[in-house]
């Protein structure tokens, strides 16, 4: 492939969403630096051996934003809670737009959340910020903290637990909560879906 032609491409399906990449960059990673990010972004793309197998520029552009910034975040292994609000976004940033009145929502519920991970008691809360928020493994946790792993998971449960019931009805369905298995089945059982 021809770098001339590399440079054409960009410049005519890429970087017209610069802008929407930047914003959304903001919106879900505060703490990232964009300029970085959107930088890294350019160098990726400027590395491609050939792009007709892209089709979609938009979202391939998004991905690959969103790439750097996970592995800039795996990187330095330490996960402020603003990014990693962003992750729980990743999935739909690029495909769908957020309107102003969602992401003030959203983030008014992280900050209550914030505050309410904050409350818990010191090592519940350490606990809870390593395997929530860090993904760090629980053995890793107990061994970190001299504890066992049944400490670490019974402290992951009861803080998951005492967030829950702070939270109201309306707040608990915005959350993107995984129901156990049985719990959907007796769900689907008790709605009349089978017997």
């Amino acid at each position: 492939m021809h770098s001339d032609q590399l440079i054409a491409w960009v410049g005519r399906h890429v970087l017209p969403h610069e802008r929407q990449v930047r914003l959304w960059l903001r919106a879900a990673f505060p703490a990232a630096d964009i300029d970085d990010v959107v930088q890294e972004t350019y160098c990726r793309l400027a590395g491609l051996d050939a792009f007709d197998h892209i089709s979609d520029p938009r979202s391939y552009f998004f991905r690959t934003a969103r790439n750097v910034v996970l592995e800039q975040i795996r990187r330095d292994r330490v996960v402020r809670i603003e990014a990693a609000s962003g992750l729980a976004d990743l999935e739909s940033a690029p495909e769908t737009a957020c309107s102003p009145e969602e992401i003030v929502a959203d983030r008014h519920m992280l900050a209550r959340i914030e505050r309410l991970i904050d409350a818990l008691p010191e090592r519940a809360r350490q606990i809870f910020r390593l395997r929530k928020i860090d993904g760090i493994a629980q053995r890793d946790i107990a061994t970190q903290l001299r504890v066992s792993e049944t400490v670490v998971e019974n402290d992951i449960a009861r803080g998951l637990r005492r967030i829950l019931d702070q939270l109201t009805d309306e707040e608990k369905a915005e959350l993107p909560i995984r129901r156990p298995r049985g719990v959907a089945r007796r769900a689907r059982r008790d709605a009349g879906g089978w017997r």
